[in-house]
């Protein structure tokens, strides 16, 4: 059903861009034909005093003028279009399974609680589904939300509302997400301070000079108009003054150089977020945590047009001839760096507010685009008398192919899940896991339904990796994460620990042992955990009524055949030696 809304709207955009493409021809022709008979009728009225062909040349100028500034309008809708065009053909490959958007890579962490087990960044992860964010701002607070759900512990922490409303605002949301991504490097604060340099006490009355010559230029006028005699003291002052001028800005021109680069830097930099910052300034929100970032957005938005006429000042530099004649009669260079400073000191501490704010509203609006692709999935609810119930919940890589399970769990009870090799043990727990980052974001579920405490907090140990480097084995580093989830289970009744096989590092006999130990101690401590492993025997474990026995069960077929089904019991078939039956028996050249 998305798939056909995007093509509809793609196709509908493509109707636009051809009908702008005739505009902008006929504009093309217009300027022409008017700059040509602006030419004809100034030559037509060369010799004739009054002349009337020189009012209808000024005229014929004049609609030149407003057909170039009207073409320009038609070629920004052009880049408009295509810019939809370009969001909507994504969209339709992301449905396709064919995943665009940027990854998240730089955000993957081995020691998080839970992200690396779960791919919550890298090609193909939860990240890139979801990223729809167009600044750096954006996507670093994604990518904070997706890993940090153990931070947010309140119903409050949930956006809902603001999702909401930026779901159902469908042009408003893809006219922002089709943004023209934006992502510079931070600037670094320590060079900021090179835009003080030109601030001594010395230096800092140097306006006063400008004012002189302003003041010479006027009386030489004044005096001009009134006498017709140019006063040779008031001329030779202001080409002394001139000189003087320029012999200041050359004195202090490797200073200005550092100084205007700097101011280039951050100049650019707060242009980048220029297009964001309109857009959300002039849309209508209704939710107060959005109106709080229009708010913030709309204040710095009057202090970026201060700037962006510091910046067309700094353009004429690139002229020689404007360059003496500026800095000669206004210091130019000196007092722009000077004005750009004072902007500096009262509005740069803002900005660092203002990337926060952005950075939200982007990863809210990115949780609206998954919600709005997603209309067949189920709304999360609250639950304050359980951690997770999960009816017919699927993993969102697999979406509503995949096959749906039942699952509950309640603070302190003990799940061992078992199945053999391949029967869908691990992708369930990551099912669990990933629909409750999801949920606890504001996201829809792939479930029929999905109820969720939102205090739950999560710690899963699943992908253990050794590290060479750092001279830590395999074994020792299971032991780690198992202390660590230790260490946040004691600090939380809400945490839900998912284990996938521990102390695959150690023989089996000891496995088991330590296993147990384990166990008990979760059991004695009320630790909410779930447990898949292909140890029979921890399933006989005296664990009181805290103990649920789940299985992945298989056919007893040749080959085997696997439901992905989870049912109440153990385990009872096996397929490891058939599959290794299966390759020893294989003809090989």
């Amino acid at each position: 059903m998305k798939r056909k809304y995007y093509i509809d709207k793609t196709n509908r955009q493509l109707v636009i861009q051809r009908t702008l493409a005739k505009r902008s021809l006929l504009f093309v022709w217009g300027k022409l034909a008017s700059f040509s008979l602006m030419l004809f009728c100034i030559w037509s009225g060369r010799d004739n005093v009054p002349n009337t062909w020189l009012y209808l040349s000024a005229v014929c100028f004049l609609v030149y003028l407003y057909l170039v500034y009207a073409d320009s309008l038609v070629k920004r809708k052009k880049e408009h279009c295509l810019q939809l065009i370009k969001f909507y053909d994504a969209e339709i490959k992301y449905l396709d399974k064919n995943i665009s958007f940027q990854d998240g890579s730089n955000y993957i962490d081995i020691h998080s609680p839970y992200s690396y087990d779960l791919d919550i960044f890298g090609s193909g992860s939860l990240f890139q589904r979801i990223n729809r964010t167009t600044t750096f701002s954006g996507e670093k607070a994604l990518a904070q939300k997706l890993s940090n759900i153990n931070s947010r512990t309140t119903e409050d922490s949930i956006k809902q509302d603001a999702i909401d409303e930026l779901m159902l605002s469908s042009d408003f949301r893809e006219d922002y997400l089709s943004t023209p991504h934006f992502k510079p490097k931070s600037i670094e604060n320590n060079t900021l301070s090179d835009t003080d340099i030109l601030l001594s006490k010395h230096i800092k009355w140097i306006w006063i000079f400008p004012i002189c010559i302003a003041l010479c230029i006027l009386y030489l006028l004044i005096n001009y108009i009134f006498t017709g005699i140019i006063s040779p003291v008031a001329s030779t002052t202001l080409t002394a003054l001139f000189l003087l001028q320029l012999f200041i800005t050359i004195v202090v021109s490797n200073k200005i150089k550092t100084a205007l680069r700097i101011s280039k830097s951050i100049i650019d930099f707060n242009k980048g977020y220029m297009p964001v910052i309109v857009k959300i300034s002039a849309h209508s929100f209704k939710t107060l945590q959005l109106q709080k970032i229009q708010k913030v957005a709309q204040n710095y938005l009057e202090d970026l047009k201060s700037i962006r006429r510091i910046e067309s000042i700094y353009a004429l530099r690139a002229n020689p001839l404007l360059w003496i004649l500026l800095n000669g009669f206004f210091l130019i260079d000196l007092l722009e760096t000077l004005k750009f400073h004072q902007w500096k000191v009262k509005r740069w501490e803002s900005f660092p507010m203002l990337l926060e704010n952005i950075g939200e509203f982007e990863a809210l609006a990115s949780f609206a685009q998954f919600n709005f692709n997603h209309p067949d999935y189920c709304i999360p609810r609250l639950r304050e008398d359980i951690l997770i119930d999960m009816k017919n919940g699927k993993h969102p890589f697999m979406g509503i192919s995949g096959v749906g399970n039942d699952f509950s769990i309640s603070k302190g009870s003990i799940s061992i899940i078992t199945g053999a090799n391949m029967s869908g043990k691990s992708t369930f727990l990551r099912t669990i896991a990933v629909n409750l980052i999801l949920a606890k974001n504001g996201c829809r579920v792939p479930a029929e339904a999905f109820d969720f405490n939102p205090n739950s907090q999560l710690f899963t140990s699943m992908r253990t990796r050794d590290d060479i480097k750092g001279g830590v084995s395999y074994f020792q580093s299971e032991i780690i994460r198992l202390d660590k989830a230790i260490d946040l289970a004691l600090s939380s009744a809400y945490v839900i620990l998912i284990l996938d096989e521990v102390l695959k590092g150690t023989n089996s006999v000891d496995k088991l042992e330590g296993t147990k130990k384990l166990l008990y101690f979760f059991v004695e401590k009320s630790f909410t955990t779930i447990l898949a492993t292909h140890d029979i025997d921890v399933t006989s474990l005296e664990l009181s009524s805290v103990r649920r026995n789940y299985c992945f069960e298989i056919t007893a077929e040749n080959p085997p055949k696997y439901p992905y089904k989870l049912t109440n019991g153990v385990c009872q078939n096996k397929n490891a030696s058939f599959l290794i039956n299966c390759i020893l028996q294989k003809t090989r050249k």
